[in-house]
């Protein structure tokens, strides 16, 4: 799953002199090649290999591309000058297929016709032109990210024996008014998706066969870390949450799964006692560790944490809003948070140790995320054609003991239309920063159009 993306770099531009074209008659189109040639290392570190970097001036130097189209996993088309041979641009990508990101500069070309003509025939192509090396490197790690969602992520679902299938998820009462999806919901997740299905009493079992010593060295990190825990919590409740954590890893290594989701609300509803004690901090540990993990079996939403782990770089939390008339506020509230919001391989937001809501029981983790932190609020239509997206800050924290335990609350200037408007399903992700540029590409390669919910 996390193999480096593979990719051809093609460049498109006419020759001769004088060039009888933009962006000038004397242009040293082999210059700027090699100059980005050099400079196409940086855009993707780790994560991209230029296999193929090639200046195509004839059929015969696509058609050798093409023929190791199996070699690669995407095309990076920079265009250098007007007037090019679109034949041959087109066949780029109509012949090969490869998801593509078509990049120029300004005074460099006119072919916006022609990329958004591919856009419109359903080819996985998007264009950026701009002067700016941060929006090549946008660009290719859109490309990436894409790349990733087509091989598919494996994910393993831990869900009770009557919710063993993609649609017959989320069946029980609660979710009646919510999670409504339709056919083309479970074919396209399906295109990102790998599922496997595993009833609880798996993870039960996996859970008796885990050793007291290795729970213990997790919680004694948790427990140096926390800032708070609240008077109750005993030793014992922390060893059963880091137990449920040790048996999740172990079945995800079982299933070789990338990501997880957990029934949890559904199990728990079934049964109180199905499970020593809910899974909220094994989920929260888990995204610390780059494995996106779900709650409520949100499979939307973890396609959306896949999603930011590459595109990010940084775990996202999956939440649910609480809308106020009164200050016109949107405050974000959920048991799951992580505590590396700011990246995987950056320090920890501070965090508690709190028990669940609407059980009682211990434990979650409550994180105190970073006041006037810019984060990216999404989610995925119930059919599968939009991507909601909304962009904020945080102006608050509260500690209340109503509702789920980590919250951030936000201001909008419309609250009502946010009610009066609110588009299933009930959850919302958010990821720290800005992403809303990067989102909007992504979003054509996915075949998805962007809707802004109010500001």
């Amino acid at each position: 799953m996390n193999r480096k993306a593979r990719l051809a770099l093609l460049f498109f531009g006419r020759e001769g002199t004088p060039l009888m074209a933009w962006p000038l008659y004397n242009y040293d189109v082999e210059r700027h090649i090699n100059e980005l040639i050099n400079e196409c290392s940086t855009w993707c570190v780790d994560k991209c290999e230029f296999i193929i970097k090639k200046w195509i001036k004839s059929r015969e130097d696509l058609n050798e591309i093409l023929s190791r189209s199996s070699e690669i996993d995407g095309i990076v088309i920079y265009i250098l000058t007007t007037s090019i041979n679109y034949g041959l641009f087109y066949d780029a990508v109509r012949v090969s297929g490869k998801p593509t990101l078509v990049l120029t500069e300004p005074y460099h070309s006119l072919a916006w016709p022609e990329i958004a003509e591919l856009v419109r025939e359903g080819y996985p192509v998007v264009g950026v032109s701009s002067s700016s090396r941060e929006d090549r490197v946008k660009g290719v790690r859109v490309l990436y990210t894409y790349i990733m969602l087509e091989r598919k992520v494996k994910v393993l679902v831990v869900t009770v024996p009557e919710e063993t299938s993609l649609e017959s998820l989320h069946k029980h009462e609660i979710y009646s008014g919510d999670r409504v999806y339709s056919e083309n919901y479970y074919t396209r997740l399906r295109e990102f998706m790998d599922l496997s299905f595993v009833d609880y009493t798996e993870l039960m079992n996996t859970y008796l066969n885990v050793g007291e010593e290795d729970a213990e060295e997790i919680v004694d990190k948790i427990l140096k870390n926390s800032y708070w825990v609240k008077e109750g919590i005993k030793l014992e409740d922390l060893i059963k949450a880091a137990k449920i954590y040790i048996a999740l890893k172990k079945l995800l290594n079982k299933y070789g799964a990338d990501a997880l989701a957990v029934n949890c609300f559904t199990i728990m509803l079934k049964d109180l006692n199905a499970l020593p004690t809910t899974p909220c901090v094994a989920i929260s540990l888990l995204n610390d560790d780059g494995i996106p993990a779900a709650c409520e079996a949100d499979l939307s939403s973890l396609l959306l944490q896949v999603i930011f782990k590459y595109l990010a770089g940084k775990p996202a939390w999956i939440s649910d809003p609480v809308i106020d008339f009164s200050d016109g506020s949107v405050t974000y509230a959920h048991c799951t948070a992580p505590t590396k919001m700011k990246g995987f391989t950056e320090e920890s937001e501070p965090y508690a140790i709190d028990t669940h809501d609407e059980s009682g029981k211990p434990a979650v983790i409550r994180t105190k995320m970073s006041l006037g932190q810019v984060i990216t609020v999404t989610q995925i239509s119930p059919d599968f054609s939009k991507l909601y997206l909304h962009v904020n800050k945080i102006a608050d924290t509260p500690i209340v003991d109503l509702a789920c335990r980590t919250k951030v609350k936000t201001f909008v200037r419309n609250v009502r239309e946010w009610l009066w408007t609110y588009k299933q399903p009930l959850h919302r992700v958010i990821v720290y920063g800005d992403w809303s540029y990067e989102l909007s590409m992504l979003s054509k390669l996915m075949k998805m159009e962007i809707l802004y919910e109010p500001d």
